[in-house]
């Protein structure tokens, strides 16, 4: 519980309730995330009036730069469950824009992301944000292929 006596998930919900239904909120956001973009334009694809408190809190966004790039992104408001590895959760955000889950190919963006707004650190090095560009690795194949870059913001830090 937070100290307002509401659980997490549900103030996960609201948050990303609030993200997919007003799409300036939303606008601010993805230009707080990534202001080297100059993102102009962001549209979430969820219905707003879904949010199911046993899922995760998740807004699929289309962004757009002042040149008109067209940017997907998948949002995760929350952090991970306890013995949830976080990683393996990114990868499946990953696999999901990979194969068309933002209603278009991933060669339609000039850059995919997959941003998790966490309240406690992710990997508990105290940093305000953790990013992890390039590729995505398979333990099958023991190759690495491109796949859409990966931001934690931890919403506990200090810094």
């Amino acid at each position: 519980m937070l100290e307002n006596g509401m659980p997490p998930a549900m103030i996960d919900h609201l948050a990303a309730g609030i993200l997919k239904k007003y799409n300036d909120r939303l606008l601010d956001e993805v230009q707080r995330i990534l202001p080297e973009l100059d993102i102009q334009e962001a549209t979430s694809l969820d219905d707003p009036n879904r949010n199911v408190l046993e899922e995760k809190a998740i807004v699929h966004v289309i962004a757009r730069d002042k040149k008109r790039n067209k940017y997907g992104l998948i949002i995760q408001v929350g952090s991970q469950e306890p013995g949830e590895n976080i990683l393996e959760v990114a990868n499946s955000y990953q696999e999901e824009i990979v194969f068309g889950g933002l209603g278009c190919p991933e060669e339609e963006f000039k850059v995919a992301y997959v941003i998790f707004i966490c309240h406690t650190d992710p990997f508990g090095k105290g940093k305000p944000r953790y990013e992890y560009y390039g590729g995505k690795y398979n333990k099958e194949t023991h190759q690495t292929f491109s796949a859409p870059n990966v931001i934690f913001l931890n919403l506990s830090s200090k810094k």
